[in-house]
This record gives C-alpha cells, sequence and structure tokens, in this order.
C-alpha cells in the first residue's frame, strides 16, 4: 500500500500555484514503524544532496540528542604524495601520469560528447525500446529495497582493494547480469522471439550506467551552514558515464568479477579531468544557450544511457527527527527517460540499496529476487563459509 502511494505520487506534477514541495505524513503501521514522512521536491529548487543536508540538519541523534549528527570526510581529489625516490624515475612517473589523464580526459569528452547528443545504448532487458521520440516520464513504478552491514561491504572492499563505490556498481552489474539471463530463460520458454532478438542484439552487453556525482565532494563534502555561505545551495550534480562489465552470458560467473572489472574502469574515470571540466562547460551552456538546451543535454543523458546510480554517504549514528527515532530513510528519482533507477545510502553502518522499476516493462518479482541473491553471492564468492549468519543476513525495507 505504502510503494503504491509513493509511486502515485512520484507520477504526478506539482500543481501550478503551489510551492515546488511537498510534505506527506501516513500514518499507516509497517514492521519498520509507526508511520513514515515523505518528502517531495522539485530540482529546480535543488539537488538531492541539498535536500538530504536539510533532512539531516533538522535531525539529532537518537542516543544523544544533544549532540549534532557526524559524518565520514570524504572528497575525490586524493593528496598526491611526495616521491622520495630517484627524482628522474620521479619525474618519469608523473610525465606518464599526466599523459595518461591526458588521454582519459580526451577519451571522455568525447564520450560524454556523444552520449549528451546522440550515442544511445541499444534495448535490453532493463532498457525500453524507444519507437517514439518522446516517452510519457512519469510512469507508474515499483519500489524495493535490501540493507546489508556496511562494514561487511568494506571487508570486501579491502579484500579487493577496491572502494564501496566499486562494490556497489559491481553488484549492481551482477544482478543485471541475473535479471537478463533470467528474463532470457522466460523469453524462450513463452516463445517471445521478438524480445530474444531484442536482448541477443549486444543489448545485454552494451549497457552504460549514469553515475552522478556531486561536484561538492570534490573538496570534500559540505554540511548546510557552509553550503549557504559559499552560495554553494542548489544544483551541483555532474554526471559521469561508466560502461557495465559484460561477462559470457551464463549464471555460473564469478560475482566478484564484475567488482575487479568495475574498479578498472572507475580507476580509470578517476584519472580524468571530466568532472571538474564538465561542470563548467554545464554553466557556460546555459549562459549561452539557455537553460532550457542544457536540460535537453541532461535528459539526453538519461535517455541515452541504461540505468543510473546516485550515493549519499548519511550520518554514522541513528538518527531521531522530533525525539522520534528514524528506523530507516532513503531517496529515489522519478520522472526521468529510464526504466531503472539505483539511489543508495550509508547510514547507521548500513548500506541501503533502493531500486525503482517500471511497471508492465520490468519484472519486479524477478528482479527483486535477483537483488537479493546478488547480494549473498556477493558474499559467499568473497568469504565462502567464513562469513557470520547475522553479517550475511538481508533485510528487505520495501514499506
Amino acid at each position: 500500500m505504502l510503494r503504491e502511494y509513493i509511486s502515485k505520487i512520484g507520477c504526478e506534477n506539482f500543481p501550478e500555484g503551489k510551492p515546488l514541495w511537498e510534505v506527506h505524513l501516513v500514518k499507516y503501521p509497517s514492521l519498520k514503524g509507526a508511520c513514515t514522512m515523505i518528502f517531495k521536491f522539485s530540482h529546480a529548487l535543488g539537488d538531492g544532496y541539498s535536500f538530504m543536508r536539510v533532512f539531516f540538519k533538522c535531525c539529532g541523534r537518537a542516543d544523544k540528542p544533544s549532540l549534532p549528527l557526524t559524518f565520514p570526510q570524504t572528497a575525490l581529489v586524493k593528496t598526491r604524495q611526495q616521491d622520495h625516490g630517484n627524482r628522474v624515475i620521479g619525474l618519469g612517473k608523473k610525465l606518464l601520469g599526466l599523459l595518461a589523464t591526458c588521454i582519459n580526459t580526451s577519451y571522455d569528452i568525447v564520450e560524454t560528447s556523444l552520449r549528451i547528443t546522440c550515442l544511445e545504448d541499444p534495448p535490453s532487458a532493463i532498457r525500453y525500446s524507444y519507437t517514439s521520440k518522446k516517452r510519457e516520464l512519469l510512469r507508474p513504478f515499483n519500489v524495493y529495497s535490501a540493507t546489508v552491514s556496511l562494514d561487511r561491504v568494506k571487508q570486501v572492499r579491502t579484500k579487493l582493494g577496491a572502494t564501496v563505490n566499486d562494490v556497489i556498481i559491481g553488484l549492481l552489474s551482477y544482478m543485471i547480469h541475473l535479471y537478463t539471463e533470467r528474463k532470457k530463460k522466460l523469453m524462450q520458454q513463452y516463445g517471445e522471439e521478438d524480445g530474444l532478438l531484442m536482448m541477443d542484439s549486444n543489448g545485454a552487453t552494451n549497457m552504460t550506467l549514469c553515475v552522478m556525482v556531486n561536484t561538492r565532494v570534490l573538496k570534500g563534502a559540505k554540511n548546510l551552514d557552509d553550503m549557504i555561505k559559499a552560495e554553494a545551495w542548489g544544483n551541483r550534480s555532474s554526471i559521469a558515464f561508466a560502461k557495465l562489465p559484460a561477462f559470457p552470458t551464463d549464471e555460473q560467473v564469478n560475482p566478484l568479477d564484475f567488482i575487479i572489472t568495475e574498479k578498472k574502469n572507475m580507476d580509470r574515470k578517476k584519472n580524468s579531468l571530466i568532472l571538474p571540466l564538465l561542470d563548467p562547460f554545464l554553466k557556460t551552456a546555459t549562459r549561452v544557450l539557455g537553460q532550457k538546451v542544457t536540460n535537453g543535454f541532461l535528459y539526453k543523458s538519461f535517455k541515452n544511457s541504461s540505468t543510473m546510480i546516485s550515493n549519499l554517504i548519511g550520518p554514522k549514528e541513528q538518527m531521531a527527527f522530533m525525539n522520534h527515532p528514524v528506523s530507516n530513510c532513503y531517496y529515489i528519482v522519478s520522472g526521468i527517460p529510464q526504466s531503472t533507477t539505483f539511489t543508495s545510502v550509508t547510514n547507521n553502518d548500513k548500506l541501503m540499496v533502493v531500486v525503482t522499476m517500471e511497471k508492465e516493462f520490468i519484472d519486479s518479482e524477478l528482479f527483486t529476487s535477483c537483488m537479493d541473491e546478488a547480494f549473498e553471492n556477493i558474499f559467499q564468492a568473497a568469504f565462502g563459509d567464513n562469513q557470520g549468519k547475522d553479517d550475511n543476513e538481508i533485510k528487505n525495507k520495501s514499506d
């Protein structure tokens, strides 16, 4: 019932003459809490990072209300370490690094330019086959979420020498792989030849992920007060495109290979200047060409890719809103031309991954089963029988 209500309000435009924000209080008890509070905002007011920071500002610690929430320190730009070895070798490494950065940046500029204009992913199990240039953006969707121990995810990260984001994106790639293979088997069973042809024409091996990046973290995370002082409120999100790892069309693949491959892709992205360059490019395009043209670029970014992911780092402690403990919180994005979207939130040593699935196109029951299995298989592949029962437990939080 709650999920249906979220889908309903997510598919509605804001009434004319009314503020571009709404607050819904659903007094419908569930296993997760006595009631649910839903905030609905328009991106004309700001990005998700701004909205969530406002919410966090309104919350306190559940264990010690007098103390503020604390957040992990994050930054996309790493401090360069000085090379105290041979100067010639150090200079050679710097020149090679600079050359690699130039090559990666040039590649990303070309790729991004094509993505926001004409380069489009083929149809697949998670990407609708567009038969017309325009399609209704506000379409009904299902919502599903899963929560796992953040410490367990960090152990996978340490084992593979990756980052938490690498693990998350590799996990998404693996669950999409499982869904694609099982969807194909169902189509074969029911004789859906047109769908099989669509998925076999490189659709399953040519999927692009649109990664939303908050440019404020280029110099470290900003709290609400710093954002207002620095006039950093508003839309400060940039876009990066990442190729989803593809492996032979078989379910029996090593789940860790998806994380390892994604780590290589993201390491190359980090050794590029596309993110610092894209934000001023969009600002210049807005001033010269107008907001409508810039909105068209952003629309094409989503339309031409298969899915998207947005990550948010929440507080370390459990939150309380007006002295009421918050069992969990997450956010979703609606109104974009994609059939599946992913968001993730870390809070209170837990990682919550949320997916929205377009109704009448995505088999939500099959997809959610693949999502749960992907978590289990990742941990099983990483730790075998040494993983604890509590660590491996996946708690579904769809309500």
